[in-house]
């Protein structure tokens, strides 16, 4: 793994991350590991498309409930009586599960997204069982049934009853020296009076207890007695139905398990999908070809440079097993060791499923191995040096055998005497020569770049450097091995002739006659860019062509539907006039009349569309899937964006992202990296179901806090909590040295709010979550 944090694979998975709405499928993407072979690879790149597909649709289905699926799965499956908190958490996860089957259904043709539709449970039953029980807060409905409904209804008439006679018994002037104060209350849950102490044998009734200073006694008047037995009987009979239709539903539900877990299964498969499918979209990336032979990477960028928003260099680099060993070379920031990760990021990448920051064209092999030597592996516990840990690396590289591995070194013996890391690295690459393994290996060691026959399987590469500015291009050459330029620098920033001239004399004769000719080979350099640059412009041109042509193509087609519509609904009113006029005698001449007439319709031939399918092809259908107030990506700015407007007769539209407010072009716009949820409104949009999905609001996160600031924002959650009635509460702590996890756990424990607190399990965040139930202070 740590071979694997150097070539900046973590941050990878830590974007991917980023982009998912359940813990658990945070886990898996941190847990992605390579796939077992190519055919598992294809079927992952067909499935992150399919997951795109859906994505351009304008939704993005949230999965938030499968964070607190195991609080209630395991007691579901033991037949237990489930409490209302864990019901309402049944209720959440079967509107997401019938949103995500809802955001599913218009995709036929997608073969990913049928099967996820056709194999997620029938949420809309067990949903219409806990709405007829539970209100979308949580709360027991009044009307659950028959007997409830009557039971609360006799409640409210037997409380009024008490509440009457109390406040008659308040107001009687002859009760004046008696009551204490001129309110009813309660005491064990019977309505009482307060009465002044010593005055309750003016009072006839049952003393329910005093006040703390004993100057009042708590009185039920013995009026009230019977209807007040008669309300708790009533009670207690409301706790026994409430029981009743909670062990019911509990048990019907319990029925559904294993419905509701494969649902839990492809909901999280969906999460992880979706989270890869918008990173995909991010980078621009692409799903490959496989090949055996060759490594063929056409534009090739590093994934992170292309979600930081700069302009940033692509490069091509083709091997096959003529040539099956880059040996990278060039000045220092030039840009070798970034092509030397993207290389290694695009191998990572495809054998695990992902699409790569590449050209579709691009073709490489399914790696079983990749071995990477980046940076300083020096081990201090393991008594390594820096150069002893690096020929660890390499001594590992060399054992491999075929096409299925690909080495990755930076700097190979580079810290270490020149003449003899030249020599040894030499041994090395002849080793992976000789084993048959594709490699890319970058060093500063002149001796290392000369000598190659052209029977050798080592192909030299530099980065472009332009002489005149000093300053890197980051463009890879094939064939041209690259220098320091540290004579020519010193050249170029005025350093005394003679100073050159006595370094020049100083190096050895092979190296002085290479720099001597380093002139022709700088401007061969320059011609090979210049024609890579016409290249570059020629292809874009061609792209561009392809892509005018092709948005003809789908005008035409959609002209072409038009106008067909058009003329079928001209026929259908001459079908229908031609039955309208005729009469029973001119049956066959009726029908030699709708022949004609049909012979008429043109064929209809449609052309395969070429475009990204679900993908919004005119400024009509963009403004349907992302009407005003929808969420975008704008490239230009790097971040989401909220739609203002319609797109105009140009295709433009208004779009305001943080405080900047832009006019931009449809086409330029990508979907959101952080879309709304759009639970609710697909939910609505199948059955008319109510939704109150509010977790997103009780999520509290105190990470990065002293305990002090912790404590008082946790005081303040909590005091809102109670205030408007929320049920529970996420705390986000962290680790750390673990004394915040211990302040907030006993603060807890004494808050008046909290009914009680447990820590997150490791399926819905672990020890550095905290859950708290909270109740009435």
């Amino acid at each position: 793994m740590q071979d694997l944090v150097v070539l900046d694979w973590i941050e990878i998975l830590e974007k991917i991350k980023s982009h998912a709405t359940s813990d658990i499928a945070r886990e898996a993407i941190l847990d992605i590991k390579p796939l077992a072979s190519a055919e598992e690879a294809y079927i992952s790149f067909q499935e992150i498309s399919d997951a795109t597909e859906v994505l351009n649709q304008g939704v993005r289905p949230y999965m938030q409930s499968l964070d607190l699926y195991s609080t209630w799965i395991a007691r579901l499956k033991k037949k237990a009586v489930l409490k209302t908190l864990e019901i309402k958490d049944v209720r959440s996860f079967c509107i997401e599960a019938l949103a995500l089957k809802e955001a599913l259904e218009p995709l036929e043709n997608n073969k990913w997204a049928k099967r996820i539709h056709d194999s997620i449970m029938d949420a809309e039953e067990p949903l219409s069982a806990i709405d007829q029980i539970l209100t979308p807060g949580g709360d027991i409905r009044s009307d659950a049934s028959e007997k409830l409904y009557n039971l609360f209804k006799e409640k409210e008439r037997l409380a009024r009853e008490v509440q009457s006679t109390l406040d008659r018994l308040v107001k009687d002037h002859q009760m004046e020296s008696v009551i204490q104060d001129k309110f009813v209350t309660t005491r064990e849950g019977r309505w009482v009076l307060p009465v002044r102490a010593g005055m309750q044998s003016k009072l006839p009734g049952v003393i329910h207890g005093a006040s703390q200073s004993k100057q009042t006694v708590f009185v039920e008047p013995e009026k009230v007695i019977p209807t007040n037995n008669r309300l708790r009987q009533v009670e207690a009979e409301i706790e026994d139905e409430i029981e009743r239709l909670l062990t019911e539903l509990s048990h019907y539900l319990s029925s559904q398990s294993t419905d509701i877990e494969s649902t839990r299964i492809l909901m999280e498969e969906g999460d992880l999908r979706f989270s890869q499918a918008q990173f995909t979209n991010q980078i621009t990336g692409h799903a490959i070809e496989f090949s055996t032979d060759a490594m063929e990477l056409i534009e090739v960028r590093h994934p992170l440079l292309q979600l930081s928003g700069k302009n940033v260099v692509s490069n091509t680099v083709l091997l096959d097993e003529k040539k099956s060993i880059l040996l990278l070379s060039g000045p220092n920031a030039g840009g070798k060791t970034v092509l030397l990760k993207s290389i290694g990021l695009a191998a990572q990448m495809a054998r695990c499923g992902l699409p790569i920051c590449a050209s579709e064209t691009s073709r490489i092999p399914f790696f079983k191995d990749v071995l990477i030597g980046i940076g300083d592996s020096q081990s201090v516990d393991e008594e390594l040096s820096t150069f002893a840990a690096h020929l660890k690396i390499l001594g590992k590289a060399a054992a491999v055998k075929g096409h299925q591995n690909l080495i990755l070194i930076d700097e190979i013996c580079g810290s270490t005497d020149p003449e003899e890391g030249s020599a040894l690295a030499r041994a090395f690459i002849e080793e992976f020569s000789a084993n048959n393994v594709f490699a890319v290996v970058t060093s500063h060691l002149g001796p290392l770049k000369a000598g190659w026959d052209e029977e050798s399987r080592v192909l030299n590469g530099s980065m472009e450097y332009d002489p005149k500015t000093g300053r890197p291009t980051y463009q890879f050459l094939a064939g041209i091995p690259g220098d320091s330029l540290a004579i020519q620098t010193a050249k170029r920033v005025g350093v005394a002739q003679s100073i050159v001239q006595r370094a020049m004399d100083v190096l050895a004769p092979a190296t002085r006659a290479r720099l001597e000719g380093l002139e022709q080979i700088e401007r061969l350099k320059s011609d090979i860019a210049i024609l890579q640059d016409h290249l570059r412009k020629e292809t874009k041109k061609a792209v561009e062509t392809k892509n005018k042509y092709e948005g003809l193509l789908a005008q035409f087609n959609k002209d072409k539907e038009e106008w067909l519509q058009r003329t079928l609904k001209k026929a259908e009113r001459k079908v229908e006039e031609a039955i309208a006029q005729a009469k029973v005698a001119e049956t066959f001449k009726r029908h030699a009349a709708l022949q004609e007439i049909k012979y008429q319709l043109p064929e209809i031939v449609k052309a395969k569309p070429t475009v990204q399918p679900g993908a919004p092809q005119t400024a009509e259908e963009f403004a349907k899937k992302f009407p005003p107030g929808a969420k975008v990506f704008v490239p230009t700015l790097n971040q989401d964006g909220i739609v203002q407007s319609a797109p105009n007769n140009k295709g433009d539209l208004l779009i305001l992202s943080g405080s900047v407010r832009l006019q931009v072009n449809w086409q330029d716009l990508r979907l959101p990296g952080k879309p709304q949820n759009p639970t609710s409104q697909l939910v609505r949009k199948s059955g008319g179901v109510s939704v109150a999905m509010a977790d997103d609001d009780r999520t509290l996160d105190l990470r990065g806090k002293t305990v002090e600031e912790a404590l008082e924002e946790l005081e303040l959650a909590l005091d809102r909590a109670a205030t408007t009635r929320e049920d529970r509460l996420k705390v986000i702590h962290g680790h750390g040295t673990e004394a915040l996890k211990k302040a907030v756990r006993t603060y807890l424990s004494r808050s008046v709010y909290v009914k009680k607190w447990k820590a997150g399990s490791p399926e819905n965040g672990g020890d550095g979550i905290t859950w708290v139930e909270v109740g009435e202070a």
